[in-house]
């Protein structure tokens, strides 16, 4: 903490004209919380907008001031000269982390009194993350990785990890718990995408035959599925190389919750072109590291502040009811996900990879045979057609046909019998065009008509 931070901040915002009476100062991890209640007829928004004088006063970077929720105090968050590195093993094996009930728990960090945050996965139903590089992004998607490798057995949790840098979640290939191998091609992200918006379907046919809403009630009845993660990092280079892939991600965002299927989507670049409001609307949980502008934090978090965040970890987590809260994520080493990796390395690779293969197939079967429908004969296809065309145009076929036939019928009594039965019925199709153009006739014809069409219609 800053020394006489006590008498140094009130001084400090006096030369502001900013006056009132210290609240509580609790120490954290990474800054110093003090609560500050203002005068009488002070406006937060005047101090909202001396904060980078008053840190500059100060001697520190980064000070962010927030309204405390149903207080009247206001909340000054302070730097500490020397930022604490939070262990994530301590936290993955504590006590509270192994018995909470969530259905997919992760870990986002720790508070600003450094208690942890834990959240669950299935009930965001999916996790939004942006932030710069060197933010810490990357390590919270090891950290959320992990934390639900420590709480689900492989058979009941499957990944899907995509990395366009084809870095990052390398060390996962050849795991029990990977749906697909790490995936690292553009082209073949699309196509796992897909498949997984085939899989979303295939469980929703499972879900109809058992007559349950979701995949909670089905593993009620004691039948097995797996929940299915899918990590994106780096979404705008994905998006940008292949645009179709947004469409996919909307369908799963949409509709994948029930079907346990949730994505973790994670870019450096939170634009609007990338982070588009219907991407938002679907992903109502969202997470930002430092950023490099007040815009993007706007396109991220709708609120200004994640540009004065002060990196290595230091997050603001917007959850799904709308609560904004500052997290410090933990730090995991490639040493530790070594470890916590080992107990489910594969001893046969290529064999793994060639039933997650085999596994895909049967499943893509599996849903297009369940939506196939039964081979109908002529008269099947008749009545699909006929149902397809409308009664308007069922009207109009009827009257054609019956034209034709009165046409045969008159040509045959006034013409002589030199004429061919083509002549016949070319002569007949000829009158039968020219009768259903009159208005007169048509109208004559009209209860001839509605009696066949009632007649075709009993019939089916």
């Amino acid at each position: 903490m800053i020394e006489d931070l006590e008498t140094k901040l009130p001084h400090t915002l006096a030369h502001f004209g900013i006056f009132g009476s210290l609240g509580t100062i609790t120490e954290g991890p990474l800054i110093t919380d003090v609560e500050f209640k203002l005068a009488e007829g002070s406006k937060f928004a005047y101090v909202e907008k001396m904060v980078r004088d008053i840190a500059r006063e100060l001697g520190v970077s980064g000070i962010r001031v927030t309204e405390i929720p149903n207080s009247t105090y206001i909340s000054f968050e302070i730097p500490q000269p020397q930022a604490q590195t939070i262990p994530f093993p301590p936290i993955v094996y504590s006590a509270e982390f192994i018995k909470s009930a969530y259905a997919l728990p992760i870990c986002v960090g720790v508070n600003m009194r450094g208690v942890p945050v834990m959240k669950d996965l299935s009930k965001m139903p999916h996790l939004l993350v942006a932030g710069t590089t060197g933010s810490g992004k990357s390590v919270g998607l090891n950290s959320f990785i992990l934390s639900l490798i420590n709480k689900k057995r492989p058979e009941d949790l499957q990944f899907v990890l995509i990395d366009p840098k084809r870095i990052e979640f390398s060390m996962y290939n050849n795991q029990k718990y990977m749906y697909t191998p790490v995936i690292t091609d553009m082209n073949e992200a699309s196509a796992c995408l897909e498949q997984l918006v085939n899989e979303m379907n295939y469980r929703y046919t499972l879900f109809e035959k058992e007559m349950v809403r979701n995949i909670g009630e089905y593993q009620e009845k004691g039948l097995k599925m797996p929940y299915i993660v899918c990590v994106i990092d780096e979404f705008s280079d994905l998006i940008m190389f292949d645009k179709s892939v947004e469409k996919q991600v909307l369908m799963l965002a949409q509709k994948s919750r029930a079907a346990g299927i949730h994505l973790i989507i994670a870019t450096q670049r939170p634009s609007v072109d990338v982070i588009t409001g219907t991407i938002k609307a679907n992903l109502p949980t969202r997470l930002s590291y430092k950023v490099s502008s007040p815009t993007d934090s706007m396109t991220i978090l709708n609120y200004t502040g994640a540009e004065m965040l002060l990196g290595r970890g230091d997050s603001l987590l917007l959850e799904e009811n709308g609560t904004l809260t500052r997290v410090l994520g933990a730090y995991v080493s490639n040493q530790d996900i070594m470890n916590m990796l080992e107990p489910y390395r594969c001893a046969e690779p290529q064999k793994f990879r060639d039933i997650l293969a085999q596994r895909q197939q049967q499943a893509q079967q599996n849903y297009q045979s369940s939506r196939e429908e039964p081979k109908k004969g002529m008269m099947g296809k008749f009545r699909d057609w006929w149902e397809r065309i409308g009664k308007v145009n069922q009207r109009r076929v009827v009257n054609f046909l019956l034209a034709i036939v009165m046409g045969i019928v008159t040509n045959m009594t006034k013409s002589s019998s030199k004429k061919s039965t083509s002549d016949i019925i070319s002569g007949a199709a000829t009158s039968a065009a020219k009768s259903v153009k009159r208005s007169v006739k048509a109208q004559a014809k009209r209860a001839i008509t509605q009696a066949v069409l009632d007649s075709l219609n009993k019939k089916k």
